[in-house]
């Protein structure tokens, strides 16, 4: 059938064309042929355009009526593709998007003839190739060209030219195919040479000017016995890469394939020539001049060949040949590796053969870098790797600087990514080595695990050209300048002692692409900046370890709902993948200025997980806190101080900071601004770093609560100013007392209460800083006038439904009441015991007429009258009255029947004669309201009052009484005489062992482990020999408490002492002048007369010695004690028989 034009446009007319688009199918099952538009570019062309040259060979796979093939070709092409380039897998990419519309088409049974930019084959093709002759045959169907001798199919951007007559008339008639001038194809594959020898087996720069054809990927021919495929081909310069194939024997192989080579472009940069034959080796021969032209060769492979005429004149030109393969080849002799121009360029080479290869023949190859060989002679020279088939790690010999792998050390080279490691770890080396430099690859020197204590300068042997350094696990406590080699890209430093970098150093550092030195202790000064800033920036760079990231994520959404999420976001996993890594910049401002505050409450919860998991990755350790610094803080030496200073000023922070250690130093942390309301959470748990803190700054913050347990022991400094405390407990209190002179502390700004259940909180405040105490107590709104008086203490007592305020004198050595403040409602409850009151005040005393229960004992009292009219509760004992007037007992009659009021009456030298009988019998009668009737007593009798009858104290009779009176007068002469020598009596029975049982006193505390405690003062301590020899060596075998020998070292002073007065029947005090002045010894006094105080017997023993004049050092208190209560004197001739007298003894 002749081809004509119309035939031509009907046999194309219901062709339906491929276009890689969502498109609507034809009625056919085939696309609508899509308008051609030269800019348009099909995605699969991008796909194939990168294919590597052992992909599928779509021609051979794709078919009309096969689409499962073709799907299953184009996922091939997916899968080795995403192998070969990660980025492929972004759905962005054109390629995976063109390779996912070809699967989406394939499955609906889709034709794949056709191309995406119209049709390829043009209109009038036929009309050529007939021209005037009328035996020839022309058709074109279906973008199919059919003539008489060939036939040309486009099929997914691959040209299929077949040639169906197996002679060649002599005329090529090929044409043209379109009057395009750049027709989009990938590949043009011709087939149908019955014989590689046939003049139509041609190289693709024929076919391709024939047919219209400027730039495509591939090319190949084939015949039965031969197939060659070109690569990378452009119109100007031919192909890029060049493979011969065997497909089998056949004589002209050789000889055709010299020729294509010949013929082909000289442009060439790589030649394969390999047979497809795996049972034995196919025969090439090497012809002349086959490879004069191709200078531009840098890679020649020859593979399952016998090899024949390889010498080294066929290098002779190839003047950039850097690959040469010999892969399983039979070859005559390696006399072809004498090439000058091999030895000058070969940079890599793949030897296999059946004989071993003499290392040494490679001696002279300057550029050679790996010889991969399975059967070698070791050459010692060597500079090229050797590396054995399949193996990545390749053999080192010697370095281009002649120096071999250093002793104990280990070296080899990775090919995979081109790394030279020189591995000298834990090998009991001292000094790094000199090093041998690579002919390539990077020079990797793993150190960790020695003893090295200094790094070499760079001028060391081959160190200057090492790219990473491992010098982790040494003894290394400086860093210089010139001890790192200059293109240095990794830098590990870890556990060393390296405390301190200087800037030029720190630059370096910086400007590595990885550095780590967790492990290392710094020590940062505060006027070094370079440093401040390097931890700063270090530490905003949120790093996390690869295996925790997951839980920290996980609790995270259980403490923040929805922020794990959210933080995930801004985390990539670095290239070592050892750790994810964020911005916390990014993170902080991610979501704008007005939630900023927001983000940093979640980063504050994220580091405390990380802290918690041991997540965060090269933590930078300092040497004060052996840990990091805390979370948004700033950690640095005070160079003039010394004093560690940890500062987290207005840093937004919500809980306490993160100190894990002890702090050995003088530390003061600086958390001013902040947003804490508790110091610990939960609550329970210390951190040792924050009970060795010497100076606490947490003003401004809103802080509810400061426990004891929290309160570091060393403070020197705390300021708690504008916080929400409300009060301190006693434990607190009792602390800060003890620290007096010691610990510096600031209160004001807090909503304190002045509530009498924080009463000794109150009295400390009144002793620090008055003015804030004052204002507390104006808060509260119950004093219309009048101030606290200054020697006493204010508070609101609501401890019942009758609102009081209490105002406390006691024991502050007053010798009157001063003007009291008037509540605005209440009563006043005052105290006022243990003071030198001689008599009460006059009614009109300011504030006094308000008082409801006055407590006045231990006073010095001797009438009572000028009482408030409103009192229901009166304490006098212990005073000096002896008798009651008339008006007082009225006012107590008249109280106690309206008001019942309570009255304490014992401790005072009542008279029981006949002129008081009105006072014997108001106690009779009031007995229910006075607290303490039977103890009561009359001062001549001894007897209670309550116990005492009229007839006792009015005798009737004269002559009884007379009788009475000399009998009474006789036993109260010898009384007296006892009396009044009683004392040195039994002590002179006890001491020489008469009337034992008369001298022997019961102890109530037999099951005491010590007999006496010992306080002094540790300026005294030369005293003590005295007392051991005296009461643990004498008669009578004392058992002695004192620090020097019983307390356990490491052990709270506070703790000890108290614990000592509680074990110990007596407690001696040697008061001495050094024992006054001393904080300690005041504080035994102290706790020893608060642990006496309530004893039925008397253990307080004070020893005064000659150097004390007076007690002006001690406070009201103590000196109270001393004023009222007797002691012995040292220099006291009897002192020793007294002392051992007032010790325990039955």
């Amino acid at each position: 059938m002749k081809c004509t034009k119309k035939d031509h446009k009907e046999a194309s007319s219901d062709g339906c064309f491929l276009r890689l688009s969502c498109a609507p199918l034809c009625p056919t099952g085939r696309m609508a042929m899509a308008a051609r538009t030269p800019s348009f570019q099909p995605a699969v062309w991008y796909v194939l355009g990168t294919v590597p040259a052992k992909s599928w060979d779509l021609p051979a796979i794709i078919h009309l009526g096969q689409p499962e093939i073709a799907q299953s070709a184009a996922q091939q092409i997916h899968t080795e593709k995403s192998k070969s380039n990660n980025d492929a897998r972004n759905v962005n990419n054109p390629a995976e998007k063109g390779l996912h519309h070809l699967g989406e088409w394939t499955k609906e049974g889709g034709s794949m003839s056709g191309h995406s930019s119209g049709q390829v084959i043009r209109e009038d093709y036929c009309e050529m190739y007939c021209g005037t002759c009328r035996n020839r045959t022309c058709s074109v169907s279906n973008n199919i060209l059919t003539t008489d001798d060939y036939q040309i199919m486009e099929v997914f951007l691959v040209l299929k030219f077949t040639w169906t007559n197996p002679f060649f008339r002599g005329e090529w008639n090929i044409y043209k195919l379109s009057n395009e001038t750049d027709i989009k194809l990938v590949r043009v594959s011709v087939s149908g040479i019955p014989s590689a020898n046939d003049v139509r087996f041609r190289t693709s720069k024929f076919y391709l000017r024939s047919l219209g054809i400027k730039d495509i990927t591939g090319y190949n021919v084939e015949s039965p016995s031969l197939k060659v495929e070109e690569r990378d081909i452009t119109y100007a310069n031919g192909p890029e890469t060049l493979t011969l194939r065997y497909l089998s024997d056949n004589v002209v192989n050789s000889a055709v394939a010299n020729n294509y080579i010949r013929q082909s472009e000289d442009n060439l940069k790589r030649i394969a020539i390999v047979s497809s034959i795996p049972t034995r080796q196919l025969t090439f021969e090497i012809g002349e001049a086959t490879f004069e032209r191709k200078i531009e060769l840098t890679s020649l492979t020859f593979a399952g060949l016998e090899v024949e005429y390889l010498n080294a004149k066929t290098f002779h030109n190839m003047l950039n040949l850097e690959m040469l393969i010999l892969d399983n080849v039979v070859l005559e002799d390696l006399s072809f590796l004498e090439s000058n121009a091999l030895r000058q360029t070969l940079k890599d080479i793949i030897i296999k053969i059946e004989d071993e290869v003499d290392m040494q023949v490679f001696g002279s190859f300057s550029k050679l870098t790996t010889i991969e060989v399975d059967k070698y002679i070791p050459f010692k020279n060597q500079t090229a790797f050797i590396c054995r088939t399949g193996d990545v790690l390749c053999v080192f010999r010697m370095g281009t600087n002649g120096i071999p792998c250093p002793p104990k050390c280990k070296c080899q080279y990775n090919r995979n990514n081109r790394e030279f490691e020189i591995n000298c770890s834990q090998r009991y080396l001292f000094l790094v080595p000199t090093l041998p430099v690579p002919i390539a690859g990077i020079t990797s020197l793993l150190l960790q695990g020695n003893y090295i204590t200094k790094l070499p300068n760079k001028t060391l042997a081959g160190y200057n050209n090492v790219k990473k350094l491992n010098v982790s696990q040494n003894e290394l406590t400086s860093l210089s300048i010139s001890q790192l080699p200059t293109n240095l890209d990794d830098l590990d430093i870890s556990y060393n002692q390296i405390s301190y970098l200087d800037p030029e150093v720190l630059e370096y550092v910086t400007n590595l692409t990885h550095f780590k030195q967790f492990g290392n202790k710094w020590i940062f000064y505060c006027n070094e900046l370079h440093l401040l800033e390097f931890s700063w920036r270090m530490r905003k760079s949120v790093r996390i370890l690869k295996d925790s990231f997951s839980h920290v994520l996980e609790m995270m959404d259980k403490t923040t709902a929805g922020s794990a999420a959210f933080l995930k976001f801004f985390f990539n996993l670095n290239p070592k993948k050892l750790y994810y890594e964020a911005d916390e910049d990014a993170i902080l401002t991610s979501m704008g200025s007005g939630e900023i505050y927001v983000n940093l409450k979640i980063m504050e919860d994220f580091h405390r997980l990380m802290w918690i998991f041991s997540a965060e990755y090269d933590e930078i350790i300092m040497y004060h806190l052996n840990a990091s610094c805390p979370y948004r803080c700033e950690c640095c030496v005070d160079p003039e101080s010394g004093q560690f200073i940890i500062n987290c000023m207005k840093m937004y922070l919500e809980f306490y900071p993160i100190l894990p250690k002890s702090l050995q130093y003088n530390t003061t942390l600086n958390l001013d601004g902040n947003e804490i309301s508790k110091l610990s959470e939960p609550p329970f748990l210390v951190m040792p770093g924050h009970a060795t803190i010497q100076e606490l700054h947490i003003q401004n913050n809103r802080l509810t609560e400061f426990p004891h347990h929290l309160l570091p022991e060393n403070l020197t400094y705390l300021d708690v100013r504008n916080n929400s405390l409300n009060t301190l407990d006693d434990d607190v209190v009792g602390f800060m007392r003890f620290r007096e002179g010691i610990t510096e502390i600031k209160l004001s700004g807090n909503p304190w209460k002045s509530d009498c259940s924080t009463k000794s909180f109150l009295s400390l405040l009144r002793e620090r800083e008055p003015e804030e105490y004052a204002k507390t107590l104006n808060r509260s709104g119950v004093i219309s006038s009048g101030g606290c008086p200054d020697a006493c203490i204010c508070c609101l007592d609501q401890s019942s439904k009758d609102l009081s305020i209490i105002i406390d004198c006691t024991s502050k050595g007053l010798l009157d009441i001063p003007p009291l403040p008037i509540p605005t409602i209440g009563q006043i409850t005052l105290y006022f015991d243990g003071n030198f009151l001689e008599e009460l005040p006059s009614i009109s005393l300011p504030g006094f007429s308000r008082v409801t229960r006055l407590h006045v004992a231990h006073n010095r009292l001797t009438i009572i009258d000028k009482l408030p009219t409103d009192l229901v509760y009166l304490d006098i004992r212990k005073n000096g009255i002896s008798v009651l007037n008339d008006s007082t007992r009225e006012f107590f009659d008249k109280r106690m029947n309206s008001s019942h009021l309570e009255l304490l009456l014992s401790g005072n030298p009542w008279t029981c004669d006949c002129e008081n009988l009105d006072f014997l019998e108001f106690v009779k009668r009031q007995a229910k309201y006075i607290g303490d009737t039977s103890l009561v007593v009359c001062s001549d009798t001894g007897l209670p009052l309550i116990e005492t009858e009229e007839s006792d104290i009015c005798p009737s009779a004269f002559i009884y009484y007379a009788a009475l009176a000399a009998s009474m007068l006789v036993v109260a002469s010898s009384i007296n005489v006892f009396i009044c020598f009683r004392q040195p009596i039994l002590i002179w029975f006890y001491e020489h062992e008469i009337c034992l049982s008369l001298a022997a006193r019961r102890d109530l505390d037999q099951d005491k482990r010590y007999d006496a405690f010992l306080a002094f003062c540790h300026k005294d301590e030369e005293l003590i020999e005295e007392f051991v020899e005296r009461l643990e060596q004498g008669k009578h075998k004392f058992r002695l408490c004192f620090y020097l020998r019983d307390w356990l070292v490491g052990s709270s002073i506070p703790d000890c002492i108290s614990q000592s007065v509680k074990d110990s029947r007596r407690i001696i005090i040697l008061m001495t002048d050094n024992f006054l002045k001393s904080t300690w010894g005041r504080l035994e006094f102290r706790l020893a007369l608060h642990a006496t105080s309530k004893d039925r017997c008397k253990r307080l023993i004070v020893v005064l010695y000659p150097d004390v004049k007076n007690f002006d050092d001690l406070d009201s208190e103590l000196r109270t004690y001393m004023v009222l209560n007797t002691y012995l004197e040292r220099n006291n001739p009897n002192f020793w028989n007294k002392l051992i007298y007032s010790m325990p003894h039955t």
